[in-house]
């Protein structure tokens, strides 16, 4: 008898669960908001950056799709629920138009009208370039990193170091906006040449063979590498770490903490650049055209450049085809404009763009490649490169793509950035 006496008891409970659920959806105790003020629509890689006026206690919702127009509410349209200013809305297609607009609620109350319907068109990074914010010194900045704020967060900083040892930090960029750099490590009299994240930590390396690391961009701890070589440049596959330097010098680490030197590198001559492919293969340039290979970090091959002209940096690519297929792309860049790229890592072509040398290399779904006064290229498959203008003439030296912008660092505490 209990057990029948139970189901119409279930029953009156679920039903006063789907009554509060409907009386929800119809408003509730609340009420619909005016339309919010669109402040700022900005197109960004694959993004849009939406900032608007927003008043206390209103519940905003984005609605959107690629068309011309969008109504709140639309039921063809895409949405996004209790959003906050500024949203950055991600995930879309690059050269396609987006229509988008804002409506508001209150205490759980029916959408309110929708904001007046702004459109933009998502672009790759790379072709327009701002000025980034200054990192307060007269150093040379020579390389940016991006990764977590410590061990423990779910927010995102960027690090930059460079000559005297010096480090700077900044949080993750909000909107479309410039960094805001805080040094956190003073000058050391050591130069500091190469940074990135990886293996969970940050991992500067710079002259004498010196090796620094953080898990919070503020307190760093030297780490002994085996040499007294200056290390230029660092690269990650996501298991190991490989960094390059003067006379040939390689090493490899699993943990960015212990290092060991590569068993066979064939070249005495000074290493700038080091990258890893997707294809499986790492590879490092320098000095006089040296280019070299390796499948593991340890054992490195080496290869025809087709140019004597001193390589200072390399990036990678790999681009999914609409059959489905995957392509990829190297580069390397140098010396007087210099450009070399490769398909397999074994076959090599050259170009040279302008006369500015070349010294920082990156990637998203396009190359670009900074350097002297100035000089700033994109391309879209390491071999047709279209000129950019910089928002200053000073050399860069690094530059890295993350949170689907470019940002790069250089001469006089320079940065700039590409969204």
């Amino acid at each position: 008898m209990a057990h029948f006496m139970f189901l119409p008891r279930r029953r009156q409970f679920i039903t006063a669960i789907l009554s509060a659920a409907v009386l929800s959806a119809c408003g509730g105790g609340g009420s619909s908001a005016p339309a919010p003020t669109i402040k700022s629509v900005t197109a960004g890689d694959t993004q849009i950056v939406i900032d608007w006026v927003q008043e206390p206690g209103v519940e905003y919702w984005l609605w959107f799709k690629a068309a011309d127009t969008v109504s709140a509410g639309e039921k063809t349209a895409s949405y996004r629920l209790a959003i906050t200013a500024p949203y950055i809305l991600t995930g879309l297609t690059n050269d396609t138009k987006y229509a988008i607009t804002i409506n508001g609620r209150t205490n759980g109350g029916p959408g309110g009208p929708g904001s007046v319907v702004q459109t933009a068109t998502p672009r790759a990074a790379g072709s327009v370039w701002l000025a980034g914010g200054a990192l307060g010194s007269s150093n040379a900045i020579r390389s940016v990193a991006y990764g977590l704020s410590s061990s423990s967060a779910t927010t995102y900083s960027y690090v930059a170091v460079g000559d005297d040892g010096v480090i700077y930090s900044s949080p993750a960029y909000v909107s479309a906006t410039a960094l805001s750099w805080t040094q956190v490590r003073a000058a050391s009299g050591t130069a500091l040449n190469a940074a990135l994240y990886a293996l969970a930590k940050y991992v500067a390396v710079g002259d004498g063979g010196s090796v620094l690391t953080s898990t919070d961009t503020t307190t760093w701890a030297a780490a002994t590498s085996g040499t007294t070589a200056k290390l230029n440049a660092l690269a990650t596959n996501s298991s190991i770490v490989v960094a390059v330097g003067a006379n040939g010098t390689i090493l490899h680490s699993s943990d960015g903490t212990t290092w060991t030197a590569a068993t066979l590198v064939p070249t005495t001559n000074d290493l700038y650049g080091v990258t890893y492919s997707a294809l499986g293969l790492w590879v490092a340039v320098g000095a006089n055209g040296t280019l070299l290979t390796s499948s593991d970090g340890a054992t490195w091959t080496a290869g025809n450049s087709g140019t004597t002209a001193t390589l200072k940096a390399a990036a990678s690519m790999s681009t999914v085809t609409t059959s489905g297929s995957t392509t990829y792309s190297i580069v390397a860049v140098g010396a007087g404009g210099v450009i070399l790229s490769s398909t397999t890592g074994t076959a090599w072509s050259v170009q040279t763009q302008g006369s500015a040398d070349l010294n920082a290399a990156a990637s998203s779904s396009r190359f670009v490649a900074l350097g002297d006064n100035g000089a700033v290229y994109s391309s879209t498959d390491g071999t047709t490169w279209t000129a950019a203008s910089s928002p200053n003439s000073n050399t860069m030296y690094g530059v890295i793509h993350a949170d689907n912008i470019f940002t790069a660092v250089g001469a006089a505490g320079t940065s700039i950035y590409s969204y």
